[in-house]
């Protein structure tokens, strides 16, 4: 997957989760970030990541936002494992 669309794709997640309130604040607790941190840092890679793979660890969630979306299937890992190739991620 191209770098540019795996943003793309990332993007959209942190934004369908800042769109969830329950699921925004599990993102925040998770990642131990304060809502002023996460805004700061939205364009991170290193965030973005951390988003797709909130979204991807949570089959429901995963689904819910590919289907809002438009995904194909495994679109969502495509772009999670092209921001985060080594699986460096960890919360």
């Amino acid at each position: 997957m191209q770098r540019r669309l795996a943003i793309d794709i990332a993007e959209r997640a942190l934004i369908f989760l800042a769109n969830r309130p329950g699921d925004i604040q599990n993102f925040l607790t998770a990642s131990g970030l304060d809502p002023d941190a996460l805004q700061a840092r939205s364009t991170d890679e290193v965030i973005l990541a951390a988003a797709l793979g909130h979204l991807a660890a949570d089959e429901s969630l995963a689904r819910t936002f590919s289907e809002d979306e438009g995904l194909k299937p495994g679109q969502l890992l495509a772009a999670f494992a092209t921001l985060d190739p080594h699986g460096s991620t960890a919360w």
